[in-house]
């Protein structure tokens, strides 16, 4: 795999222990990422995370606003001819994808064509699945549409929040990749055409977060887990709007936990030392642990309660 060179598009977080593998197991000529963003008050500029794991293993790094001429001329330079994709936040034109002569590959969070898009990761959460894929893909000019070399998938216990199946993806990646990666270059695996029910995942908006006690507590469960730690859901009290930040339980703790009849959605029906602050959904009693007032720090629900009493005699809506 000597004439292997690979040129590395990412940006966040998660990226970053794939760029770190890539870099042990191939010759990584370049890394493309993200230009700096202007950060707080000072708009000083920082570097993506994937920028400053380039420089730390001391990787030439390319960063443009477009992928136009004058980036495929740097990418040219670089002598590259394998493309690796993991988060990188835009999409690639023809010209761009036929500057890699031995293969273009892309990372993605689903069991394609499930959750084509921008966040499958909360799409994941969001819909209850049980089972967490990571993709490994050909990239196409149609989003998320290229075939699939191979697939890695763990079980979900239903207790993920984003943050935390963005930490443990990010993990699966970077163990999993280079090996499929090491099997379709001495052509060991061949793709495979996806099959089965296309859907879509969109931007995560504020909106998002809105939530609906008369939906089932499962629904509104997996929704705050989504939903952390942004844009995190959140319902309105008294008028005022309190995020939930965390909830008790996994998926079979959910289906053993108390039945909720004759009380009006979004009632608080108590504070329990294990579970957290009750609040009654169409079907059964979601069990909160976190809360947040607005401008204030994230509590855990025995500590908000401590100084918010009122709680107790409220209902969200």
């Amino acid at each position: 795999m000597n004439d292997i060179k690979i040129l590395f598009a990412g940006t966040p977080q998660i990226a970053v222990p794939l760029l770190k593998a890539l870099n042990e197991n191939f010759n990584v000529v370049g890394v493309l990422t993200n230009c700096d963003k202007s950060v707080g008050r000072s708009k000083s500029l920082v570097p993506s995370p994937v920028k400053a794991q380039a420089l730390e293993l001391g990787l030439p790094v390319l960063q443009f606003d477009s992928l136009k001429k004058e980036a495929r001329q740097a990418v040219r330079q670089t002598g590259a001819n394998v493309l690796v994709t993991f988060a990188f936040g835009k999409m690639f034109g023809p010209l761009f994808l036929n500057l890699f002569e031995n293969g273009t590959f892309n990372v993605h969070p689903s069991a394609l064509p499930m959750f084509r898009g921008p966040s499958p990761i909360q799409a994941t959460i969001k819909a209850g699945l049980r089972e967490c894929t990571i993709s490994l893909q050909s990239i196409v000019l149609g989003m998320d549409e290229g075939d699939i070399w191979a697939t890695k998938s763990f079980s979900l216990l239903g207790n993920e929040s984003t943050m935390g199946l963005t930490q443990r993806i990010s993990e699966e990646a970077a163990s999993f990749v280079p090996e499929a990666l090491k099997k379709a270059f001495d052509k060991s695996i061949v793709p495979a055409k996806q099959s089965g029910e296309v859907s879509y995942c969109s931007m995560i908006e504020r909106g998002a977060g809105t939530m609906d006690f008369t939906k089932t507590a499962l629904e509104n469960h997996c929704q705050v887990r989504a939903c952390y730690p942004w844009p995190k859901a959140w319902a309105k009290v008294n008028g005022n709007e309190i995020a939930i930040t965390s909830v008790w339980g996994t998926f079979e703790d959910l289906q053993n936990s108390e039945l909720c009849t004759g009380v009006e959605p979004g009632t608080v029906v108590g504070l329990r030392k294990d579970r957290g602050l009750g609040i009654a959904c169409s079907d059964r009693i979601l069990w909160v642990k976190g809360l947040q007032l607005p401008s204030k720090k994230e509590m855990d629900s025995a500590s908000f309660v401590n100084g918010n009493r009122w709680i107790l005699e409220a209902r969200f809506q």
